[in-house]
């Protein structure tokens, strides 16, 4: 039995807490990859290095989600797609609908106030990180060119907040040579549920053909909820309401110089959140609504010169997250009210060399100004929790890469010096005393991350390497009640992540059997960890730099085409990090040695099966996939004593039957989570972190394009 004090004690520490990889000779680009015969497979071009390159040369263990296979993607958002990516995990949360990404093990301590995402994520090119919290939103897929998720640490390229990897959307760009429609709608019921509608619509216009045109993206869904709360007396009680519209204005000014311009609006409302017993009931006898919207605007200006390409890219991106939760074991009816809002502004200068000597060469500059609101309330505070965080960092990077014997060998050198300057600012008395001081804190943190790869390219279809790579997190400082209950407890200093790693890709069999390998060792240094404090008689949770942590690792990627329009394949990626040394808290040894650290699963994988073939004029298609992700853990201190908390292993199916027409339409019949697995997500510390997943949902969906 679960006593009012333990409750309060969790409730008190969340207080201020608050393929899939197919290769380039596969050319699939989908968890649920498009067959194709060997011959008629296309390069795939990513931009990982920030150059157009072809995938298969990239020394990077990557994955690419293809823009033709999102738009099919019956259900959900990119945080969907994403789940059938190797080494990826998601973690649902309970702040509004958010999510928290894990590459390769390599967690976060927490949602929220715990230290910003170990997983860098960006929105075309605006950098979505905020400066002390790991959430991060799910956003519509459609319209994608792609989504590149690349995994181990690019802190030379990408900065801070790539320390286990970069997860990458890339929108369609304006066509200033043709007009283009396309649309999808859906319907779906749920087990135990409410149906489900949500319909897209993009549409490509030139304004002035070849060189102006404008793309507009919009969309709306109404995700039917499946949960109850008898004590409110609801039923299907979490239902979800999400609006986007996306434009962008692409102009080819001269021969030389472009410009793109860019918006992405997003408003997602949840009537409750996705917590459940095994039931399918929720407790709380007080509405927990929740709200996750953003704004992303950005500008790129682009410039060829003789052998030099320029860029700029500029970016604003303001982000809102209100979320409820249930303190009634507290006090009746009571609740707490997290708001977080935060604005970004970044500027990065990008110099490459386009030449086609056996030199290339990268160079730029980088510039982020942040500000983070929190704002909490509890009738137990004497007063709101009303605070910023603020940053202003800059960076300096640069990538050379020189070619030899006859260009199938490549030595890659890069080097990044990072610069953030943190404060930490009370906005109002935490203590209700007029009179008391606002804490305040700045600190300045450092960081030089260099990269090393040697890559061999002995043929079009096979590339090997090995590199060496490290990625870094910024600091942070305490929040307010932190610092007042002990000022002598230091900021949080950065992190760095230090990872080691050969690979191949590459296509044998005349491209019938296409594979993408790596093996990795990463070591974690100074991890960003929690430990508990009391303030005001409740606990609190502070943050330290703990143990190391470090591993060996496994990503594996296959696609076998056996036969014309059959293709079957998977992913595995195992991860083997755990804890150095002791955490400890309050004397109490909260993580042993050989631990795994919070949010960590030690695997995650996928399988898939596509067969088209023709029927009567049409195009019929059967697929099928499996994703599966094992138990993660998380550590608390409940009334003095160490607890651990597991989460399930969910194992999820789908399948779907899909007629295509000449007429360049497309009927899709689905089912999502044909086993109905209830699993809970993420370790349930509290009843608020019963996360489940939304039950087996059958559905139709039709597109449509020009």
């Amino acid at each position: 039995m679960v006593t009012k004090r333990a409750l309060g004690l969790r409730y008190g520490a969340a207080l201020v807490l608050p393929w899939a990889l197919i290769s380039a000779a596969s050319a699939q680009t989908a968890p649920t990859p498009e067959p194709a015969a060997a011959d008629e497979q296309p390069d795939i071009v990513v931009t990982a290095q920030k150059r157009s390159e072809r995938l298969q040369n990239v020394p990077i263990s990557i994955s690419v989600l293809g823009g033709d296979r999102l738009d099919s993607q019956s259900t959900g958002g990119v945080t969907d797609a994403l789940r059938s990516v190797a080494g990826l995990s998601i973690t649902s949360t309970a702040q509004g609908g958010a999510t928290q990404l894990t590459i390769r093990g390599v967690a976060a301590a927490g949602a929220t106030l715990s230290g910003s995402s170990t997983a860098a994520y960006y929105i075309d090119s605006v950098p979505f990180g905020l400066v002390k919290s790991a959430i991060l939103p799910d956003t519509n897929a459609y319209d994608m060119a792609r989504v590149e998720v690349l995994r181990g640490p690019q802190g030379t390229l990408y900065g801070a907040n790539s320390l286990a990897g970069v997860v990458r959307l890339i929108t369609n760009d304006a066509n200033p040579d043709k007009f283009e429609l396309k649309t999808r709608a859906g319907l779906s019921t749920t087990d135990g549920g409410e149906m489900s509608y949500r319909g897209d619509i993009a549409v490509n216009v030139p304004l002035v053909p070849g060189k102006l045109a404008l793309r507009v993206v919009a969309g709306a869904e109404e995700a039917g909820g499946w949960i109850d709360q008898p004590a409110q007396n609801k039923r299907n009680a979490n239902d979800q309401q999400s609006r986007y519209f996306r434009a962008k204005l692409n102009a080819q000014l001269t021969d030389e110089f472009s410009v793109g311009l860019s918006a992405w609006i997003s408003r997602i409302d949840q009537d409750a959140p996705n917590y459940a017993d095994g039931n399918g009931n929720q407790s709380s006898p007080v509405p927990l609504p929740q709200t996750l919207n953003f704004d992303a605007y950005s500008a790129k200006l682009g410039y060829e010169l003789p052998g030099v390409s320029i860029s700029s890219a500029t970016s604003y991106l303001e982000f809102t997250n209100l979320s409820q939760r249930d303190y009634t074991a507290l006090g009746a009816g009571q609740r707490l009210f997290t708001e977080i809002r935060s604005k970004v502004f970044t500027e990065e200068l990008l110099l490459n060399s386009t030449g086609s000597g056996s030199l290339k060469w990268s160079l730029g500059g980088f510039y982020r100004d942040a500000t983070d609101l929190l704002h909490q309330t509890l009738f137990v505070l004497p007063a709101p929790l009303n605070f910023n965080d603020k940053s202003k960092s800059f960076a300096v990077f640069g990538q050379l890469t020189q070619s030899f014997l006859d260009d199938t060998l490549e030595l890659t050198g890069g080097l990044r010096y990072f610069n953030d300057r943190v404060s930490q600012i009370e906005l109002t008395p935490t203590t209700g005393n007029p009179a008391q001081v606002l804490a305040h804190r700045t600190e300045t943190f450092e960081a030089i991350t260099p990269r090393a790869v040697l890559t061999w390219l002995p043929s079009k279809t096979f590339t090997a390497y090995a590199s060496y790579s490290q990625g870094f997190r910024s600091g942070f400082n305490q929040s307010p009640s932190v610092i007042r209950t002990a000022p002598d407890l230091p900021s949080v200093k950065a992190d760095k992540l230090h990872n080691y790693e050969v690979g191949a890709k590459g296509s044998v069999l005349d491209g019938k059997l296409s594979f993408d390998a790596s093996l990795f060792y990463i070591k974690w240094n100074d991890i960003q960890q929690n430990l508990t404090l009391r303030y005001l008689g409740a606990p609190i949770a502070a943050s330290v730099n703990g143990p190391s942590a470090s591993g060996f690792g496994v990503d594996l990627s296959l696609t076998a085409r056996p036969a014309p329009g059959l293709a079957i394949g998977g992913t595995y990626s195992w991860s083997g990090l755990k804890l150095d040394g002791q955490v400890v808290s309050n004397l109490i040894v909260l993580f042993n040695k050989g631990e795994r650290l919070s949010f960590s699963p030690e695997h995650t994988a996928s399988g898939f099966a596509d067969y088209s073939f023709p029927l009567g004029g049409l195009e019929g298609k059967l697929e099928g996939s499996i994703n599966y992700r094992s138990a993660i853990p998380a550590r608390a201190l409940v009334s003095g004593v160490s607890r651990l908390y597991v989460s399930d292993a969910p194992l999820t199916a789908r399948a779907a039957f899909s007629l295509k027409s000449p007429a360049n339409w497309t009927t899709t019949f689905f089912i999502e989570n044909i086993t109905n697995d209830h699993s809970v997500l993420q370790p349930p510390s509290d009843i608020s972190l019963f996360m489940r997943q939304r039950p087996r949902t059958v559905g139709l969906q039709f597109e449509f394009h020009l």
